[in-house]
């Protein structure tokens, strides 16, 4: 533990007994306590460890204190999991936040005390303890939360594009803390968060694994279940998988189109037309993960980055005009202010007093930013 209440190495968190790990083979830690530090230097701390996550204010409005907040966490490979507590405040994450960012991730939260009303993209959002909630990183969302508990786990979006075509659909979604898939996946999360200060990093990638494929099989009940008009057997197929794969590795090619893609996997325009009817349709879909990776270029290049005329012929998306109509209504701002906001961005993490432990290990696994 520093001077300034911040813990820097492996902890027992957990308070378990028995044999300990060598500490250089154990997960890296990070976190601080209210207890420990002067309240501005306790803000000040938590505004740094949720940066890259949201845009917080109006901390502790209405409460009878000061604003608290505690923070434990542990960097488990290719994903990170903690435990925070903390006063009520609002959460923001715009689109200038999200190429601020620049990382790309699911977050699934268990609510142990306290919620948030608040709306993620367009859909309402009411948690509350007991709940699990999930945020996709690469979506706008507003919430205001009450004095809370909660476990967070951390995932890049790749785990979950392996096991789930429709990793959109999971922003905004909440798991009733009722239903036996909440009690479930809450009883797993506490547990993976009580062994993260004894775990290995040998171990640590084995178990994020299960852990992820735990999480998709739920959350795709969960999906496939919400929507009442939904095929599920189609929904589910492994077809679908694999022509989403090759569509990802595709998204590149001047040819991917409907026609190529069934000519690809044998099928005919009819029946790939059913099988993307529920994600919009196969036209929407190419179109949708174009411009997710356009806006990704350009949240992950520095100021000798690709143009962005450059960006919209990488990935297919028509003339310069036709491409921030495009991006504007996909994202609410320009091709060029995500541009602006990203370098923002990346002159805060190259700055000491920018350099949150969270943020930058939120951005080590994410695929690193274009030189």
């Amino acid at each position: 533990m520093t001077d300034d209440g911040t813990t820097t190495g492996p902890t027992d968190a957990s308070g378990l007994t028995g044999d300990a790990a060598p500490i250089s083979s154990l997960l890296p830690a990070f976190g601080f306590t209210a207890d420990q530090m002067e309240t501005d230097a306790n803000v000040a701390a938590w505004r740094e460890a949720v940066a890259t996550l949201f845009e917080v204010d109006e901390l502790a409005a209405g409460e009878p204190g000061p604003f608290r907040a505690d923070i434990s966490s542990y960097a488990m490979g290719p994903a990170l999991i903690g435990l925070s507590r903390a006063s009520g405040q609002r959460f923001r994450r715009t689109a200038e936040t999200i190429a601020r960012s620049g990382v790309d991730h699911i977050i699934l939260q268990l609510y142990l005390r306290g919620g948030y009303d608040g709306i993620a993209g367009t859909r309402p959002m009411r948690v509350r303890a007991g709940d699990i909630c999930l945020f996709d990183l690469a979506q706008t969302l507003e919430t205001k939360a009450t004095a809370f508990e909660n476990v967070t786990l951390v995932v890049p979006r790749p785990m979950f594009g392996t096991h789930l075509l429709r990793v959109d659909d999971l922003h905004g979604l909440v798991l009733p803390g009722s239903s036996v898939i909440a009690r479930l996946l809450a009883g797993h999360l506490t547990a993976l968060f009580e062994f993260a200060p004894r775990m290995t990093l040998d171990e640590c990638q084995s178990v994020v694994e299960g852990t992820v494929s735990l999480l998709a099989a739920c959350l795709r009940n969960e999906l496939e279940r919400g929507d009442a008009d939904a095929d599920h057997t189609v929904a589910a197929s492994p077809s679908l998988m694999r022509i989403r794969r090759y569509i990802e590795a595709g998204l590149a090619r001047e040819d991917l189109s409907a026609n190529s893609i069934a000519a690809h996997f044998g099928l005919s325009r009819a029946s790939l037309y059913r099988l993307f009817a529920p994600v919009g349709g196969i036209a929407d879909y190419i179109r949708s993960r174009r411009l997710h990776r356009a806006f990704f270029d350009l949240a992950n290049s520095g100021a000798r980055g690709p143009r962005i005329s450059e960006v919209a012929r990488r990935w297919q998306l028509g003339t310069d005009a036709h491409f921030t109509r495009s991006f504007k209504a996909a994202y609410g701002i320009t091709p060029r202010a995500a541009r602006e906001a990203a370098l923002l961005g990346l002159q805060r993490g190259t700055d000491g007093a920018g350099s949150a432990t969270i943020s930058r290990w939120m951005r080590e696994i994410a695929p690193p930013r274009a030189e």
